[in-house]
């Protein structure tokens, strides 16, 4: 019992630290805690090896086959060997064992065009794990800055209640006094109870966002998190010539509609091998016996010996063999005429691809930019409100201002607060979704 108590304590002990290290992430953390244990990146990262499964089998298909078989007959009451045997009643059992080697040699180029798209079909699904690991960072990293915009927004909040307490009890003590009326209380009341209910809203979409970043990470949605980080503008520069050229080269969306459209062609590959021949060498081997018995117990029983096999008859052919489907209704012809207008459909597909990612590059870079200005704007707003507050609050505890006054600025102050953090966010939003648009995965969001 002690020395189990001692492992038990030395357990704890030891994995406590284990636990705190994994209680506290970074943006980069989380990052790279995602790429490796996202349900989502896990199922793509199977697809991958599945088609490369595939890639494997589709070259197994120009070395050989062997296929074996053995069977045995039993008839126990043959009128043939009766007769044979004049009248006497003998089991006849027959053994047939064989075995075939064949070799595709020539199979109208679909093993070849099989193979080849074995191989686009895994580089596809390489791409498309890829697209799942850009798609989840960009999760992630949302997920992690609207944490970190909850965070600041309830300490906007809890600030708001502190200014809001504050003027209550101001407006009390002048109305106790006598130098204020009563709806100056009434007024001061209501806005403190207005910042708390604010503040419990922003506590509760902080603790929705961490289960939702939680989730993100394969982390129990329960489980306390804490994500540590500033939401501070991270400078960017680049040409809409640059960000595009970015895109074609990197993006997976448009490699993965050129390799759809490959694999559309060695389709079409493959149904205009319908119309040529198949040819196959093969091998053949035979051994067929009857009864199997031995000479010796053939004369004691006084059998016909020419009744009996006492070793199996053996036969090994070699030959070339070629098929061809001469006519079947319309049937091949057909589908080369839809493999045809399938390739074409994904031509189209590919110049899709190109202007789409074209698009959300210009649109990506223009968010960015706007969202650049905007927290030059919040930021000399949230100035200019600061500097209001102060003033109508020095105006109303002088008694040359109004308590409508105060309770706009105070109004009026914790709004900017909340649009300069709101603003921040939004940037590095735009920074992430930008980097998307480019194919590319910064898990802190930095440049280099």
């Amino acid at each position: 019992m002690k020395k189990l108590s001692l492992f038990a304590l030395c357990f704890v002990l030891l994995g406590t630290p284990a636990y705190a290290a994994e209680s506290t992430y970074t943006m980069e953390q989380a990052v790279k805690k995602a790429l490796v244990d996202n349900r989502s990146i896990i199922s793509a990262q199977k697809s991958s090896e599945a088609s490369k499964s595939a890639l494997y089998s589709a070259r197994g298909a120009f070395g050989p086959s062997v296929t074996a078989s053995y069977g045995i007959t039993h008839d126990p009451y043959s009128d043939f060997q009766k007769e044979l045997s004049m009248g006497r009643d003998y089991d006849e059992t027959m053994y047939t064992f064989g075995a075939q080697l064949r070799q595709p040699l020539f199979q109208g180029f679909q093993l070849l065009n099989n193979a080849q798209k074995a191989k686009l079909q895994s580089e596809y699904d390489e791409l498309q794990l890829k697209k799942t690991n850009i798609a989840i960072v960009n999760q992630v990293q949302i997920a992690f800055l609207q944490y970190l915009m909850a965070e600041e927004s309830v300490l906007s909040a809890q600030k708001a209640v502190a200014r809001a307490d504050e003027q209550r009890s101001i407006a009390t003590e002048g109305y106790q006094v006598g130098i204020r009326p009563k709806i100056d209380v009434l007024q001061a009341e209501y806005e403190l109870s207005s910042s708390e209910a604010r503040l419990i809203e922003n506590e509760n979409n902080l603790n929705s966002v961490r289960a939702k970043l939680n989730s993100l990470l394969n982390l129990p949605v329960e489980k306390d998190i804490t994500y540590v980080g500033k939401l501070d503008s991270v400078p960017y520069s680049i040409t809409f010539e640059e960000a595009v050229k970015k895109a074609f080269a990197q993006l997976p969306d448009v490699k993965m509609a050129e390799k759809s459209m490959n694999m559309a062609e060695k389709d079409l590959g493959i149904a205009k091998g319908t119309f040529l021949p198949k040819i196959d060498g093969i091998i053949q081997y035979t051994s067929t016996g009857r009864n199997w018995k031995t000479d010796e117990a053939l004369k004691a029983y006084k059998y016909d010996q020419s009744l009996y096999l006492t070793t199996p008859r053996e036969n090994t052919t070699f030959g070339i063999q070629a098929t061809m489907n001469v006519f079947n209704s319309g049937q091949d012809f057909f589908k080369v005429r839809q493999a045809k207008h399938g390739v074409e459909a994904l031509k189209a597909q590919v110049e899709l691809a190109y202007n789409n990612a074209a698009l959300n590059v210009k649109v990506c870079l223009l968010q960015l930019q706007d969202a650049l200005r905007t927290v030059d704007v919040s930021r000399r707003a949230l100035d200019s409100a600061r500097q209001f507050y102060d003033d109508a609050k020095t105006r109303y505890e002088y008694q040359i201002g109004t308590n409508l006054e105060m309770l706009t600025a105070q109004s009026d102050l914790a709004d900017a607060e909340l649009n300069f953090i709101s603003a921040k966010a939004n940037y590095l939003i735009s920074l992430s979704n930008l980097y998307v648009s480019l194919g590319e995965i910064k898990p802190n969001l930095t440049t280099k």
